[in-house]
């Protein structure tokens, strides 16, 4: 299980940087990509994150969240199209799709979370 873990983070991470460069800024990328990317982010969330790792994972999801916001202001399209229209379209890409790949082991995890903090004892 560790293994089909540690594939599933692999192709993930794949994906996501190949499929936000592919995609660009109007979508991500097609639907397939990001299929693949939910379903690992899923099996990541399920066999990668351990209890301990809850914190630090949650913390990461949130600052990902924040520059996945970022990249879509006024100031960072200024600043980085000023040098590259397509650098600063596969940046948005890329961190889109990186989020579509956190975002559902964030909320496992979250949840998981949720239901440790909730049991008596």
């Amino acid at each position: 299980m560790e293994s089909l873990g540690r594939a599933a983070f692999i192709v993930g991470v794949f994906f996501a940087i190949f499929g936000g460069i592919w995609g660009g800024v109007a979508e991500p990328t097609n639907r397939a990509v990001i299929a693949i990317l939910i379903v690992a982010g899923v099996i990541i969330a399920l066999l990668n994150i351990t209890a301990r790792e809850t914190t630090a994972v949650l913390l990461a999801t949130a600052a990902l969240l924040i520059v996945a916001i970022w990249v879509y202001t006024p100031v960072f399209s200024w600043s980085v199209a000023n040098l590259s229209q397509g650098l600063a379209e596969n940046v948005i890409g890329i961190v889109a799709a990186f989020a579509l790949l956190i975002a559902p082991a964030a909320i496992i995890v979250a949840i998981k979370q949720v239901i440790a903090v909730a049991k008596p004892g």
